[in-house]
């Protein structure tokens, strides 16, 4: 099937993508509580008349629509759609314009008779918890021979992305109370035992590998000069290229927290924050079919230098999976800020969530057409899992 039969279609609907944007952007939902953007997506698939279930994989605000069902399919795609936003920021990430882009290359693919089963996943709270790391644990990527979103940036437009794996962690430390003039040495001080903890981790920098990246901040310290502090909170984020390494050097910033309180007197404990996202399976087979589909459009492109997480890297070891970024415009701006919120509103992005949509159609007609380039993307996935 063509080119330009696929860019008629995406021509009929893009209108209803743009609106999708604008009504998300201006809508800014946290992760985790997008009810309107999901109710959104819902009522749009369902108005072009796709089986959309809601709730899916257990979380009240993911669905999956069935794009198109093919009578003998040579491959089964996952789009996905992200739609949370940044809390003081709005959609400082993209995310709406990200996810109307999965839905017009949907609406578009919808019509085209080629043999290639398609699903719209939405995808929710990837900024917080990791909705994606939540299916993962349902199985639902096993189903599908690639999963493919696209993010949004400032000025630079990459065919895929590296992302570390990442464990994220508050932890408390627990003392005693007590005038910090008149009887300090009744108190046992919290503050000392999260400093003496952020001390030890620096320590530890100079023995892991410079592909590891630590941060730690502290949430909470004490209320007063004068009252010697019985709780401190520090949270600390942990990433690495590889989980299995990733894993010894939380082991080791684990006995820092312990270390501290045993020579402080005070205790502790320590809380998960969210999902444990994993590093990002490369697939190289499936990263130049998209390179040749960005040469076929003239739109430039460089190499990904990612060091983020994000996680759709989970999904990466249950199927095959791209993350590409598209450039909105020439100017750079920071990641996650105001100046990014306002892009997504500002009629220009709606090009940009045409030029999307065609990227990932022209992708996906590629695969349906290419049965070495298939065959590639499974081998090379296979080579790095045990199935």
């Amino acid at each position: 099937m063509s080119v330009e039969l696929m860019l008629k279609y995406s021509k009929k609907y893009e209108k209803k993508a743009f609106a999708l944007n604008y009504q998300i952007a201006n809508d800014p939902e946290l992760s985790g509580q997008e009810y309107h953007a999901c109710a959104a997506y819902i009522a749009l698939c369902r108005s072009l008349g796709m089986e959309v279930t809601e709730h899916f994989a257990n979380e009240p605000t993911a669905f999956k629509a069935v794009v198109r069902r093919a009578e003998k399919p040579v491959m089964k795609i996952a789009l996905l759609a992200e739609y949370d936003a940044l809390p003081g920021v709005g959609h400082g990430c993209g995310h709406s314009a990200s996810g109307a882009i999965s839905f017009l290359a949907a609406a578009a693919l919808q019509h085209m008779d080629i043999p290639v089963s398609i699903d719209l996943l939405g995808t929710p709270d990837e900024e917080l918890h990791g909705g994606k790391v939540g299916m993962c644990k349902e199985n639902v990527f096993k189903a599908y021979d690639l999963a493919v979103m696209i993010h949004m940036s400032p000025n630079k437009t990459t065919s895929n992305s590296h992302f570390l794996a990442l464990d994220d962690y508050r932890i408390a430390f627990h003392g005693q109370t007590a005038h910090a003039a008149s009887e300090p040495w009744n108190g046992r001080n919290a503050l000392n035992g999260a400093v003496l903890a952020m001390h030890a981790i620096d320590m530890l920098r100079q023995h892991v590998r410079p592909e590891t990246r630590i941060g730690v901040y502290m949430v909470q310290g004490g209320t007063a000069s004068n009252i010697v502090p019985d709780y401190a909170e520090l949270e600390c984020c942990i990433r690495h290229t590889e989980r299995a390494y990733l894993d010894t050097v939380v082991a080791k910033i684990m006995k820092c927290f312990a270390g501290a309180a045993m020579a402080t007197d005070t205790t502790y404990d320590v809380r998960q924050v969210g999902y444990k996202f994993d590093n990002m399976i490369w697939n190289q087979a499936a990263t130049q079919a998209v390179e040749a589909v960005l040469d076929d459009m003239n739109i430039p492109y460089q190499n990904t230098n990612d060091c983020g997480s994000s996680d759709i890297g989970n999904v990466s070891h249950q199927c095959p999976a791209l993350h590409l970024h598209l450039a909105m415009g020439t100017t750079a701006c920071p990641e996650h800020s105001v100046q990014i919120a306002n892009m997504v509103k500002s009629p220009s992005i709606e090009n940009t969530i045409r030029q999307g949509a065609e990227i990932m159609g022209r992708l996906v007609l590629k695969l349906a057409a290419e049965e070495p380039l298939r065959r590639a993307i499974r081998e090379e996935f296979l080579q790095h899992h045990d199935i």
